[in-house]
């Protein structure tokens, strides 16, 4: 390959020189300029006397040839290969069902984080929310007024109790009969009764209201599900729903390119990858763009596997090759995802 090049390189500046110079007018202006001990040759003073003009110039065709042979040489180190632009995609998706009453997502348009997306008709949570609603104030109304039922057991209660206690006394000096004393002591029995009837009660509806506070949160969490977000800044790669359509639950919505997501995948021969190394500088060459884009090596893989479909020739797609990814500097956005790019790799060693 180096011969070849040197050949090339040769046969270019031979061209060159039989197109550009006359022999016989450049001899006649080597002839008045220079002095008569001159003329045999510029480079007699270089060489000893005895060497002949033919050998002289052997010597200059071997340095020159030297030259060219290091050029060749270094442009033979690149590391040439085909790439294709990838990049993270997300997508939005409807975790409910329902009508898409909104549609906020058009193709090709750059997206915000929080941006909302689509809103789902969410009439069916908003009416259970609205009776939950309801129902809990029901019972907010019911616990009042087992309150001060209870309130005004706890008086009679204290009542009784001290009736019980007099009568007692009263019965122990043969005061009253008996009977008076047993007929406080079944009130008083009665209006504990009530009053544990009444406690629990008022649990009960505590519980319940603590169970609808329960079920109407799950449903307002749920409802915001009815309005979709953008979960990530990026582009709209894909479309896939309009509003008016009735979608249901895990449907995705569109499809979004991650902002500074996109990376140049290439695959590499085994040989080649111990003259590489994470951060190692790259140029990534596009069609129909003139200039070079920089690129940095930010991931080598570890194990061998076939070569992609973009690689066009079959010697190379019945290769193993090893995954190499390049994160590439692109502040005109010349990058799309899936186009085919050149990688020129220069190693470093």
């Amino acid at each position: 390959m180096m011969l070849l090049c040197l050949k090339d390189k040769i046969t270019e500046i031979k061209t060159n020189l039989m197109r550009k110079n006359r022999p016989a007018q450049n001899n006649r202006i080597l002839r008045s300029n220079l002095k008569p001990h001159q003329s045999r040759s510029r480079w007699s003073g270089f060489f000893p006397p005895k060497f002949s003009l033919s050998a002289q110039f052997f010597f200059i065709f071997l340095s020159f040839s030297l030259g060219l042979l290091s050029t060749c040489r270094t442009e033979s180190t690149l590391i040439k290969a085909a790439g294709v632009v990838d990049g993270e995609t997300s997508l939005i998706t409807s975790l409910v069902s329902g009508r898409i009453l909104e549609y906020n997502l058009r193709e090709g348009e750059k997206v915000s984080k929080g941006q909302v997306a689509a809103r789902i008709d969410s009439a069916r949570i908003a009416k259970k929310i609205e009776g939950l609603g309801i129902a809990e104030r029901e019972l907010q109304v019911n616990r009042s007024k087992l309150g001060r039922q209870i309130e005004l057991l706890k008086r009679n209660l204290n009542y009784w109790q001290e009736q019980v206690k007099r009568l007692k006394k009263l019965t122990e000096t043969k005061a009253v009969t008996g009977d008076e004393l047993e007929r406080a002591q079944l009130q008083l029995e009665q209006i504990e009764a009530e009053l544990e009837i009444n406690r629990s009660s008022l649990e009960s509806l505590h519980w319940q209201q603590l169970a609808i506070q329960n079920q109407r949160e799950q449903l307002e969490f749920e409802l915001q599900d009815y309005t979709i977000e953008v979960p990530v800044d990026g582009q709209i790669l894909e479309s896939l729903v309009t509003a008016g359509e009735t979608v249901l639950p895990g449907k995705t919505l569109a499809r979004i390119l991650i902002q500074d997501s996109l990376f140049v995948e290439t695959f590499l021969e085994e040989k080649e990858l111990g003259r590489l190394k994470p951060d190692q500088e790259v140029v990534v060459l596009v069609d129909g763009y003139s200039g070079e884009l920089p690129g940095k090596i930010f991931y080598i893989s570890h194990e061998a596997e076939f070569s992609p479909k973009y690689i066009i020739s079959e010697k190379e797609r019945k290769t193993l090759l090893y995954q190499v990814k390049i994160r590439v500097k692109d502040e005109e956005g010349i990058l799309k995802l899936g186009m085919p790019v050149t990688i020129v790799i220069k190693p470093e060693n």
